[in-house]
């Protein structure tokens, strides 16, 4: 079984540095995602290991973005079961998150899952709504980090987070080997750079990260 040593290890294999601490955090909360999964649809990965490459490891990517500064307000928009949002408050134990989806029960069960793996959970905001009204709602130009993986593509990605980041404000991108990441965005995001990745076994799968600015 994959232990947080180990996963500290896989992470660093890809160049990214996680603390033993956020490891054990992150892992903790992957356990009690995939216990509520036992109710709640939240992903189709069931198989412990698998879902630690697929979904924590492949989270953690986001720590080899250079930051100028860490994130204080980030935004995971249509997080689904979790992730990458909970890598983010790992990562960066100081960063307020804010988990969006338009799915209530996916939230409730999110929420049970952060609860009963100890974290804070006024370190979180659950919203259940559309990232396309979230500007009207008191959320433009609050964040300094947004993420989407597995939601939609960049360009339509870019139209939604431009307006709720703030200045100097970064969005990631999640993309298959395969998908080309576009150098200028619907909505005005900047290219910044892109990372390629291979996930290991059990998931043997290439990947790129995609980072764009305001």
């Amino acid at each position: 079984m994959i232990d947080s040593e180990e996963f500290q290890y896989l992470a660093a294999k890809m160049g990214c540095e996680i603390s033993i601490n956020a490891s054990t955090r992150l892992l903790a909360y992957l356990d009690a995602m995939l216990e509520q999964n036992r109710s709640v649809n939240l992903t189709a990965v069931r198989d412990r290991e698998s879902a630690v490459i697929f979904h924590a490891l492949d989270s953690v990517v986001m720590g080899c973005v250079p930051f100028k500064k860490a994130p204080e307000n980030a935004l995971d928009i249509g997080t689904g079961n979790g992730f990458p949002g909970v890598a983010i408050a790992c990562l960066f134990p100081e960063a307020q998150v804010v988990l969006m989806d338009r799915t209530l029960k996916k939230l409730k069960a999110i929420e049970r899952a952060l609860d009963f793996a100890g974290f804070d959970l006024k370190k979180f905001e659950l919203v259940q709504m559309d990232a396309s009204e979230a500007p009207s709602h008191g959320y433009k130009g609050k964040f300094n980090l947004i993420t989407n993986r597995a939601v939609g593509p960049p360009n339509e990605m870019g139209i939604l987070s431009m307006p709720l980041l703030a200045e100097e404000g970064r969005m990631l991108a999640w993309l298959s080997d395969d998908t080309a990441a576009p150098t200028t965005l619907k909505g005005g995001l900047r290219f910044v750079g892109e990372m390629y990745y291979d996930l290991p076994s059990p998931a043997n799968r290439k990947r790129h990260l995609v980072d764009y600015a305001h």
